[in-house]
C-alpha cells in the first residue's frame, strides 16, 4: 500500500469553508476514482515551536491510500484531477508539498487489506437494448419489480442524472440510502454510487450497460465497486469487525446481482412477449 501524504498552507484570506469545499471536492474526485482505497484531511495541530520554525509550516494536511505506486500514478495523470488542481490555484492562495510513501507506522495492520473490490456479471436478455434501457432507467419501478425495495423517492432529476432515496429491505431490516445515477443515453449506460451510504458501507457504486448484441438480444452489465466503512473501536456499524462486514458485503453483492439481472431480463423479455411482469430481489442502485 502506497500512502500519499499532502502539506497544505492556504493564505489568511482563504476561509474555514473554503478548505472544506476544497477537500469534499478532493475527496469526491480520490473516491469517485475507484483507484484511492482511503482518504482523510484534517487541520495541522500546532506546537508553540512552530511559530518559530523555518520553512513552510502546515494548516492542514490530506492524506490518502491506493494498492500500489502505478495506481497512484494512474491517479495522478487523470484530467480531472489537474483540473480540480487548475481551478482551485485560480481560486485561493495556497502553497503544497507531498510525499508518497508505503504505510511507515503498522498502526492499522488490520486495514491493509482494506482495498476497493471490483466485480462484474452480466446476462443475455432476449430483448431489445431499448427495452432492457427502458426498465433499468425507470429507478420508480423498482419498488414494483424488486420486492425487498418498499419506495424510491427522486429527489432531484434532469435527462442526465436522478438523485434518489431508496428504502428497502435488508434481510429483515429497513434501510435508507441516497444514490446519485448519472445517466447515458446515448451509450445505455448509468453509473451509480451512494452519496448518503448504507450502515456497512465505506463506498459503493458501479455501471449498468445496455450493450446491444442484434436487434432482438441485448447484453445487461452491472458492475460494482465497493468497500466497508472504516471501523469504529474495532466494529463496523458497531457490530461487525473489519473482515466480517467485508465477507457479508462481498456475499451480497454476489447474490443479489444474480438475482438483480435475473428480474431485468424477465422484466424486458416479459415487455417484449406483452406477459405480466414477474418479480424479484432489487438491485444495486
Amino acid at each position: 500500500m502506497i500512502i500519499h501524504t499532502l502539506i497544505y498552507r492556504f493564505a489568511e484570506t482563504v476561509d474555514n469553508r473554503q478548505r472544506e469545499q476544497f477537500f469534499q471536492e478532493l475527496k469526491d474526485i480520490a473516491v469517485d476514482s475507484g483507484l484511492v482505497t482511503h482518504f482523510g484531511y484534517g487541520p495541522h495541530h500546532w506546537l508553540p515551536v512552530d511559530e518559530h520554525a523555518k520553512g513552510t509550516t502546515a494548516n492542514a494536511v490530506a492524506q490518502f491510500a491506493c494498492p500500489d505506486l502505478e495506481t497512484l500514478r494512474e491517479f495522478s495523470e487523470l484530467p480531472h484531477v489537474h483540473a480540480f488542481i487548475s481551478r482551485w490555484r485560480t481560486r485561493i492562495q495556497y502553497d503544497a508539498a507531498y510525499a508518497n510513501h508505503e504505510e511507515l507506522l503498522g498502526l492499522s495492520p488490520a486495514n491493509q487489506g482494506a482495498v476497493m473490490h471490483h466485480t462484474e456479471h452480466t446476462v443475455t436478455v432476449n430483448a431489445p437494448a431499448a427495452t432492457v434501457w427502458d426498465v433499468i432507467v425507470d429507478v420508480q419501478g423498482y419498488a414494483r419489480i424488486f420486492p425487498p425495495t418498499r419506495e424510491v423517492v427522486i429527489l432531484e432529476e434532469s435527462p442526465e442524472h436522478q438523485i434518489c432515496r431508496l428504502t428497502v429491505d435488508v434481510n429483515g431490516e429497513v434501510q435508507s440510502w441516497v444514490s446519485r445515477r448519472d445517466i447515458d443515453t446515448t451509450r445505455r449506460t448509468i453509473a451509480y454510487r451512494q452519496l448518503e451510504n448504507a450502515p456497512l458501507m465505506g463506498y459503493m457504486g458501479g455501471e449498468w450497460r445496455a450493450l446491444p448484441i442484434d436487434e432482438k438480444t441485448t447484453q445487461l452489465v452491472l458492475t460494482h465497486d465497493f468497500k466497508p466503512r472504516d471501523p469504529v473501536d474495532g466494529k463496523v456499524a458497531g457490530k461487525f469487525t473489519y473482515e466480517q462486514a467485508d465477507e457479508l458485503i462481498k456475499a451480497a453483492v454476489e447474490r443479489n446481482s444474480v438475482a438483480d439481472l435475473g428480474a431485468v431480463k424477465t422484466e424486458a423479455e416479459n415487455r417484449t412477449v406483452g406477459t405480466t411482469p414477474h418479480t424479484a430481489p432489487e438491485p444495486g442502485a
